[in-house]
């Protein structure tokens, strides 16, 4: 086993604690040498840190990069910086227990807080109060919005990759440098933005004795990116189920379905062919671990959208998207209506939730909208670099064209100038990378990690289920209450066993998960925060969730009947009988 890889960062002296929590979404597997080299530290992390000072987080001399701290990557995975995160917090003004225990639960190895001079800065913080109030009282993001529009644009402009040179690919995928750096610098603003309403709307809640309330005001808002491609997979499963042909092939098998789309021979076949082409077409840049371009975009594997279609085929018509957002609305504006009667005869109170209200509904889905800004340029760079691999494997220099991601960014020209010069260094590399998924990477890193060789081996956690009673208790997601049958998955290619009504529980969940919150009862989950993606489909699709559990998928074994109370953040053993035996 090796001791560290390529990409690792070492800790940083000032900024010295970091946390898996929320980093599982974004970079779920180990990181590959291209998609960190290329698209993070090239390009996404220098806007990251260019966000953090124009909000009013950080002065321009408080960090230098390209290695800025306020991420962090060890054994390639990815890890998002907590002295970082509670620095932010206090100079927002944020109760940092409060804080700590959002983003962490209640993990027992959360470090303390320790002081340092200069963390307070009454002169940032006022920068970035005022840069709150712009987004309190803002109605549009034209910007942002603009983004959206024109990375939505990439894919009907792409040129002919395969009639590019190998230079010319290479020169393409560096040109997108620009637009990831423009997409984090937008994406701090919509991160953060969007924590100010729904925070506002839990005081209130809880200042009239409705604490219950804040889930539901934030739930059903529609617009939400990281949810529409469920709508898409939705269509497409109705669609299935209308032609009794499509129908025959998925009960042979989705792998068959996608060998007679590609070639379809019948009107219904074509018809349903145009309509799966479509979705790839506007949803193909998602997929999971879908932030590195090593992994496997919906376009590049077609297979994955089409083995979701054949689980949401099993999901009733009543349990539409559209639906769905029907009954949410109505609950989220009874919702606002019984805090207005609260709150009447105060009309400051009553003028703060309207703002508060009004700001939540524009800017959690904004956030989602920079989140697939920046999914769609880097499924450019991915594609782009796919094809300059895919003519490695006709070299037979590797076996696919993810390979050359093995590759650093500094050894792209070189690698074009003479591609069977690293056919062994990509060889070894991949043989490294590979050991990387056995590791257990700690939740949180607090002193100088070891080496990779003494870290703990995901084989090696064990499995102690709970039993008839036991709570395990976590972050309250998706508001109200859900008994159910538990299904623990750990990819979401597994969702075959996933029944309708199942309680989903996983280590975290990215937008390849999406599809499955259709079929899922609740959804509970190891690691995330109150913005994490688990929370925002769940309020969307309005299913309960609890996130930040820290041991669901080794204490909740398949067939366990368990509540899951989103409101109050629980999960309790209600029967062992029919639970799998470990």
């Amino acid at each position: 086993m090796i001791d560290s890889w390529i990409v690792d960062w070492d800790r940083d002296e000032d900024l010295p604690y970091y946390t898996r929590a929320n980093a599982g979404e974004v970079l779920a597997d180990p990181a590959s040498p291209l998609g960190w080299s290329l698209t993070f530290e090239e390009g996404l992390l220098p806007g990251w840190f260019r966000g953090f000072v124009d909000f009013g987080i950080y002065a321009e001399d408080e960090m230098s990069g390209p290695k800025y701290p306020v991420v962090g990557i060890f054994g390639g995975y990815f890890y998002l910086n907590l002295s970082h995160m509670r620095l932010l917090g206090l100079r927002l003004g944020a109760d940092l227990a409060k804080f700590d225990a959002d983003l962490l639960g209640s993990h027992p190895d959360t470090p303390p807080y320790v002081p340092r001079e200069g963390d307070v800065r009454p002169d940032l913080t006022a920068k970035a109060m005022a840069t709150i109030g712009e987004i309190l009282g803002a109605t549009s993001f034209p910007e942002i919005e603009e983004d959206r529009r024109r990375t939505g644009r990439f894919r009907s402009e792409r040129p002919d990759l395969a009639a590019l040179t190998d230079a010319e690919l290479v020169l393409r995928a560096r040109s997108f440098i620009p637009e990831l750096d423009n997409a984090f610098f937008r994406h701090d603003l919509s991160s953060l933005g969007s924590t100010l309403g729904p925070s506002m709307l839990i005081g209130i809640c809880e200042s009239v004795g409705r604490p219950e309330l804040q889930l539901e005001l934030i739930s059903g808002l529609g617009e939400v990116q990281s949810a529409a491609p469920s709508t898409g997979l939705w269509d497409l499963s109705r669609a299935a189920n209308d032609s009794t042909e499509v129908t025959a092939l998925f009960d042979q098998g989705p792998e068959v379905v996608l060998a007679a789309v590609t070639d379809p021979t019948t009107v219904e076949l074509r018809a349903f062919a145009e309509k799966f082409e479509g979705f790839l077409f506007e949803y193909g840049f998602r997929g999971p671990n879908e932030w590195d371009i090593h992994s496997l975009s919906w376009e590049c594997d077609p297979l994955q959208p089409m083995r979701l279609v054949n689980g949401i085929r099993r999901a009733p018509d009543a349990d539409s998207p559209a639906a769905r957002h029907e009954f949410l609305a109505g609950r989220r504006a009874a919702a606002a209506d019984t805090v207005r009667a609260l709150l009447a005869g105060n009309d400051e109170a009553l003028g703060t939730f309207e703002m508060a209200f009004a700001s939540a509904q524009r800017t959690v889905p904004l956030r989602e909208m920079t989140k697939a800004t920046s999914c769609a340029t880097i499924n450019e760079v991915r594609m782009a670099i796919r094809e300059l691999g895919r003519r490695g494997v006709e070299a037979g220099l590797y076996g696919k064209p993810e390979d050359v991601m093995m590759l650093m960014n500094d050894e792209l020209d070189a690698y074009v100038q003479d591609p069977s010069a690293f056919r062994d260094h990509i060889a070894t590399r991949l043989g490294e990378y590979v050991q990387l998924f056995d590791l257990d990477p700690p939740f949180i890193i607090s002193s100088d990690p070891l080496p990779l060789s003494q870290w703990k081996r995901r084989a090696s956690k064990r499995v102690t289920p709970l039993g008839e009673g036991d709570v395990i208790a976590g972050i309250g997601g998706g508001a109200g209450r859900y008994t159910g049958r538990v299904c623990v998955l750990h990819n979401p290619s597994d969702m075959a066993r996933l029944e309708p009504g199942d309680v989903l529980v996983a280590p975290f969940t990215d937008a390849a998960w999406t599809p499955l919150f259709l079929i899922a009862g609740a959804v509970v989950v190891d690691v995330g925060a109150l913005n994490s993606h688990a929370v925002v489909v769940s309020r969307e699709l309005g299913i309960p969730s609890v996130l930040s559990v820290t041991i669901g998928t080794t204490s909740l074994v398949d067939g366990m009947e368990v509540t899951v109370d989103g409101t109050a953040g629980t999960v309790t053993v209600v029967s062992t009988d029919a639970a799998a035996t470990v």
